[in-house]
């Protein structure tokens, strides 16, 4: 990997370890959501402190490149991620129309008994 690939892996990082701590700080995010990101950029600032160790890694699992088995791997994490969002997604839809049928049946048995709503 050549040097200047290394120093822009490494500033990207950073750059981006420090805007996910910001946003947790900030309180924009939870930090238990924004743990894989945070382990994203210190694997990635790893990587460019390590380029042979993952080259080996690459090498040993049949892929000629560092650059091909990375992003397979954050392709298929980005996937995993995106299932586990819409997965969450889908239970808090629920949720939300369990919570507006309860909410309509509670203001309908509150009109049926207040008696000045009739008169």
């Amino acid at each position: 990997m050549p040097i200047q690939l290394r120093i822009l892996a490494i500033i990207l990082a950073i750059l981006f370890f420090v805007y996910t701590v910001s946003l947790v700080r900030k309180d924009r995010a939870e930090v238990r959501h924004m743990l894989k990101w945070l382990v994203l950029a210190l694997v990635i600032l790893l990587g460019s402190f390590l380029p042979e160790l993952g080259g080996q890694v690459a090498h040993f699992l049949g892929i000629k490149t560092l650059t091909s088995l990375s992003l397979f791997i954050l392709v298929g994490l980005l996937l995993i991620i995106c299932l586990r969002f819409q997965i969450s997604l889908i239970s808090a839809d629920k949720q939300i129309r369990k919570l507006v049928q309860e909410v309509s049946i509670l203001k309908k048995k509150v009109k049926e008994s207040d008696p000045q709503d009739g008169q």
